[in-house]
């Protein structure tokens, strides 16, 4: 459908972006793409004053008519986001890194949360504002691809068989049979992760507790009481198994049995890898 037009520039983008605060204009899903409302088919624009944020489903529904002109311009006269005071959208951390746990491991950084096969399938990236973006690749069990998110916009996929639901801090991303894909709260320090992913006929699930690969446990060697700075979960499905891939250099791993020691020992680890990366980087 959109194979010959050329892409939204990053400028349009990031002033649509503040705008709507970081979600849909109409109902601030934290995932979206760029909609016209002056029919890009009838004027080839790329005019911010005609254009604005709007989550798959709701895009989708713009596109058909649903919507008329008059409510379409009351959407982006006033955005979900901005009507309910929320400065940084639905998803918002106060921090510029990422805690999360997944499957009960705790992760700090920014960057790929689980690999397959050297395949990012979730990435989470924080901004200096606190803006979390997510990218990710969702497939079938026989390796289709069925949706493509990158930094929080819908690239790819039908969004008629998706469920999406935002609350705050909170994201969650399920199939039309009611398969949850992605479950993801913000509203804590760690933030909690929920998801399955399906690799080459493997299918990942990150449980609240435990990583479970086809459904046999997969992390026996990542124990309890360990947390893990500049880290993230990798599916080698040569064995098959979840292990840890280091994502920065000098990678910690954190041993303390107290969850809250636990994960001011592992943020206080991750800023000081990531002071090391800016004195290197600043020395070449």
């Amino acid at each position: 459908m959109y194979e010959d037009r050329p892409k939204t520039p990053s400028e349009v983008k990031r002033r649509l972006r503040q705008h709507a605060r970081f979600g849909c204009c109409r109902c601030g899903l934290p995932i979206y793409q760029y909609h016209h409302i002056v029919p890009y088919s009838e004027d080839q624009h790329f005019r911010v004053e005609d254009m604005m944020l709007l989550c798959p489903l709701c895009h989708d529904m713009a596109t058909k008519g649903v919507f008329s002109d008059t409510q379409q311009r009351e959407i982006q006269d006033a955005p979900f986001n901005v009507r309910k005071g929320l400065a940084g959208g639905m998803l918002h951390t106060r921090q510029n890194y990422c805690a999360v746990l997944a499957g009960g491991v705790l992760l700090v950084g920014e960057g790929p949360v689980i690999i397959a096969d050297g395949e990012p399938l979730l990435t989470l990236s924080p901004d200096e504002a606190g803006h979390v973006k997510i990218s990710m690749t969702l497939r079938d069990r026989d390796g289709n691809l069925i949706a493509l998110i990158e930094d929080n916009e819908w690239l790819s996929g039908d969004a008629r068989v998706w469920d999406m639901e935002a609350d705050h801090q909170k994201l969650v991303v399920r199939s039309a049979a009611n398969q949850v894909a992605l479950n993801l709260n913000m509203k804590g320090e760690p933030a909690h992760l929920r998801a399955k992913f399906w690799h080459a006929g493997y299918m990942v699930d990150l449980r609240g507790i435990g990583i479970r690969v086809n459904g046999t446990d997969a992390g026996q060697q990542i124990s309890e009481g360990l947390a893990f700075a500049g880290m993230a979960l990798d599916l080698n499905t040569e064995i098959p198994r979840v292990q840890l891939m280091p994502q920065l250099k000098n990678a910690f791993t954190i041993s303390e049995p107290d969850p809250l020691k636990r994960l001011k020992k592992t943020v206080d680890a991750w800023q000081r890898l990531k002071s090391e990366e800016r004195d290197s980087a600043g020395q070449r």
